[in-house]
């Protein structure tokens, strides 16, 4: 009697083919869709960024934007805004080494990065006596996934009833004052390290203002103002671990499709090479950019 071949499991596959379609189908419903650019001013808006009018599939909704009527882009943030300037969109590349039952490996992998550019919505060109009023605060990096690139701090905006004298008090006006209709209240910039102690009691503190130096001691005022343009990074990487924590069923939907591609991998090997041996990858060593 001949001996019986072992044939590869053309069902199995037929299925798993089935099921990986039906799975990208429904990654395909729930994940965010590149619906292309807007112009919003001079300022491009393409995904992950979505302006506030376009469909609620399109772009990520924590990189919401607003385009008001005088053509204005707007990064809305829970304690006030900020005009967006430019926004940059740049492809790099960085290696991963993994260690696997077969050996190490390095994988190059390419990814998005974001740079956006913004000021204080506050600050008009329009009126020298307009001050820095907005906050720059993240409570939750999930929702609000900005950084501010280096170097940069908090100082903070103090509304005080009378002048003060010491040198730590760099004056916020850059508005003329009369000298014969002294203002009500002056407005001074602290420097974020400022202890509690150094606060005047005639004081109090009107916002927590970023600004692009490590600290504002002994800079004049025309000086700051120079410094209030703001560079907002995005950690794509960071991002993954929101990704994980909002997403736990389109994560699970992912990880069966893997599944099933190293399945139909593993049966179209076995057709042409025989069996061989599938590469359990456990731990990632390191992670580098590469220039």
């Amino acid at each position: 009697m001949p001996k019986s071949t072992r044939q590869p499991p053309v069902f199995g596959l037929m299925a798993a083919i089935a099921l990986f379609l039906i799975l990208e189908a429904c990654i395909a419903r729930v994940a965010n869709r590149d619906c292309g650019s807007s112009i919003c001013g001079d300022v491009e808006i393409k995904n992950p960024f979505r302006l506030t009018t376009q469909p609620s599939k399109c772009g990520d909704h924590r990189f919401e934007l607003e385009c008001d009527s005088n053509n204005r882009t707007s990064l809305v943030m829970k304690y006030d805004r900020f005009n967006v300037q430019n926004i940059t969109y740049e492809t790099q590349t960085a290696q991963i080494i993994t260690y696997s039952n077969i050996g190490s490996q390095f994988q190059n992998i390419t990814y998005e990065s974001y740079t956006m550019q913004a000021i204080d919505a506050n600050l008009s060109k329009d009126d020298n006596c307009s001050l820095p009023r907005s906050s720059f605060r993240v409570d939750d990096f999930c929702k609000v996934p900005y950084s501010l690139s280096a170097p940069s701090q908090m100082m903070f905006l103090v509304n005080c009833k009378r002048p003060m004298k010491s040198s730590s008090y760099i004056n916020a006006s850059h508005c003329p004052t009369s000298s014969s209709h002294p203002p009500a209240s002056y407005f001074y910039f602290l420097d974020g390290e400022t202890p509690a102690r150094k606060f005047d009691e005639s004081c109090t503190i009107d916002a927590l203002v970023p600004i692009m130096v490590k600290n504002i001691s002994g800079m004049s005022t025309s000086d700051i103002y120079q410094n209030l343009l703001l560079v907002f990074e995005i950690d794509s990487f960071g991002l993954q671990y929101c990704y994980e924590k909002e997403r736990p069923f389109q994560l699970k939907l992912e990880s069966l499709q893997y599944a099933l591609q190293t399945y139909a991998y593993s049966f179209v090997h076995f057709l042409f090479n025989g069996p061989h041996v599938f590469q359990n990858t456990y731990y990632v060593l390191v992670f580098y950019m590469l220039e």
